[in-house]
């Protein structure tokens, strides 16, 4: 067993940097009225309610009690002591549940390619990383919003990076901090047959598949052999392997085990290998199933999968439009065909008996998807079969089917509030509940600015004032950069432009402070004037670009 770490002794106070202690100390110093709390009941009024696919009460009023549905119907008086919301004329979905997406892995500083090096204790091949558990890493602010602007309420976050890349986990997509936010700890295992390892084995497809098939046979071969060192403890003890640990019930069969594929050959190489290995395995589709029908039939089927039924996690990134030039059309023939027919892969797969499951992985945005299923509805899929695709079907393949994925009295008060229908090409969000909880989905506006460059910064907590210095990088609307502050630098998780404003959101634990700080920008020129707020409470900012930003080159 793998021996416990010593305790970590708590950082001195006085060493924390200046900035956290200012924004403390001014958040002590300067207290806030406290305003009283929310009421735990809510009646949402006049909406055309979705209660399931097929299942549509025209207009009536949800009740929301303790972050469970107390009760949804058309001849419904909200209770007395509930807060009511008006919303006539909006129809509400059932959250939506993201059945992947994926976050990377941070490169770790004491080891080679990122990997989690440790006492020493993981697989020695720099891209076997099977026991990374991404439950310690989804608390990503600016993920969770992006996929709510969706209209999400829960999803799947898996790591990325390496060929056997760890554990994903089931989360709620609210701000609550993340220990209360996971819903399952550990749902699958994830491996991806097309990476290979930067500085090392594999740098081949070919070699890929060869470490994928021996890492799981080794993994069964562990585990018989600590099960045989447990009966007989005089033997040699076997090496310890966290990768090899962690992967003992996916080899086994016992826990599921999604392959990431870029095409088609990459889905049916899959499939045949987890037919061979016995493994559960959950297919991301290429979105050229369509294809080999007959043939990614008989692979899904129960006959081929031992017994079980494969699903696919189906992503919508249709291609765009090809383009022609002023002379003859310069595209092959097949991916015009592929523009013209890839829309009709859901309704193909759907047709074909195959459990789906649609998801957003591989959009440019996770807003994108109402567009996409507006042009698989018109390709065919019904929309009861689109909605019960991100619903009901990923609700019943995550286990979580008691409490999520219809609007029923018992479940947990995860809503989708919508103008108009779902699945629009200009579907408008406008909110999201989770467990109880509103979110408002702003809508954004066309960038006016372009506020890339180094800023000086200057926090003011009510009762003190600290400098820091921001880098951001890249173009409107979506940028990334730095906030530095007393010797201690961060990464923002995101930089977002709205018109003359951009909103930044990282996570505060290089300062010491765990939890997500948010904060808005109003930039003219170069002068930025805001405010924020993070776990020691509000603040304000004024703050001077000292760098142009970089010339973007024609």
């Amino acid at each position: 067993m793998k021996s416990p770490s010593p305790p970590r002794r708590r950082r001195p106070a006085s060493r924390l940097p200046s900035l956290l202690l200012l924004l403390a100390s001014g958040a002590l110093a300067s207290p806030v009225p406290v305003a009283a709390e929310a009421p735990a009941v809510h009646a949402l009024t006049g909406v055309r309610i979705v209660l399931a696919p097929g299942e549509v009460i025209e207009r009536g009023t949800v009740v929301l009690r303790d972050g469970l549905i107390e009760a949804a119907g058309a001849d419904l008086e909200p209770p007395p002591d509930a807060r009511v919301w008006d919303r006539e004329g909006l129809t509400v979905y059932p959250g939506l549940i993201e059945p992947y997406a994926e976050r990377p892995w941070p490169e770790a500083k004491d080891g080679p390619d990122g990997a989690d090096q440790g006492a020493g204790s993981g697989n020695p091949n720099p891209a076997v990383h099977a026991e990374r558990e991404m439950a310690s890493r989804a608390g990503d602010p600016a993920t969770a919003r992006q996929l709510r602007e969706a209209g999400y309420t829960v999803a799947v976050i898996a790591p990325r990076g390496g060929v056997l890349r760890g554990e994903s986990v089931l989360v709620e997509l609210g701000d609550a901090p993340i220990r209360e936010r996971i819903l399952r700890p550990r749902v699958a295992q994830n491996v991806t047959l097309s990476s290979s390892a930067p500085n090392g084995y594999p740098q081949s497809l070919m070699g890929s598949i060869a470490l994928t098939r021996q890492i799981f046979l080794d993994a069964v071969w562990y585990r018989r052999a600590w099960s045989a060192f447990d009966r007989r403890p005089t033997q040699r003890r076997p090496p310890y392997d966290a990768a090899l640990e962690a992967l003992g019930d996916a080899a086994a069969g016992d826990e599921p085990v999604v392959f990431d594929n870029d095409d088609l050959p990459g889905f049916v190489r899959s499939a045949h290998l987890a037919d061979e290995l016995g493994l559960d395995a959950w297919l991301i589709g290429s979105g050229e199933e369509y294809q080999r029908l007959d043939e990614v039939r008989q692979l899904l089927s129960p006959d081929s999968a031992g017994g079980r039924s494969r699903p696919v996690l189906l992503p919508v990134a249709f291609p765009e439009p090809p383009e022609g030039t002023s002379g003859p059309l310069s595209i092959e023939l097949d991916a015009l065909r592929h523009w013209q027919r890839a829309p009709e892969n859901p309704v193909a797969l759907v047709g074909a008996g195959a459990t789906v499951a649609l998801t957003s992985f591989r959009l440019d945005r996770p807003a994108d998807l109402h567009e996409h299923l507006a042009r698989a509805i018109a390709a065919g899929l019904s929309p009861d079969d689109a909605l019960a695709a991100v619903t009901t079907v990923p609700a019943r393949l995550l286990g979580i089917a008691g409490q999520r994925g219809t609007i029923e009295p018992g479940k947990a008060a995860d809503l989708v509030v919508v103008e108009g229908d779902l699945f629009t090409e200009k579907t408008k969000v406008r909110e999201v509940w989770i467990d109880g909880r509103r979110f408002e989905v702003k809508e954004s506006e066309p960038p006016e600015i372009e506020p890339a460059g180094t800023w000086e910064l200057q926090i003011d907590t009510g009762g003190e004032t600290v400098a820091a210095r921001m880098e951001l990088v890249g173009e409107a609307p979506s940028l990334t950069g730095t906030l530095s502050a007393q010797g201690t630098e961060l990464t923002l998780d995101s930089a977002e432009v709205s018109g003359s404003s951009v909103e930044i959101e990282f996570d505060g634990s290089p300062f010491g402070m765990p939890g997500p700080f948010a904060l808005t920008l109003d930039i003219t020129g170069d002068s930025a004037r805001g405010s924020g707020s993070g776990p020691p409470g509000p603040f304000t900012l004024t703050g001077t670009r000292v760098s142009a930003p970089p010339e973007v080159l024609p």
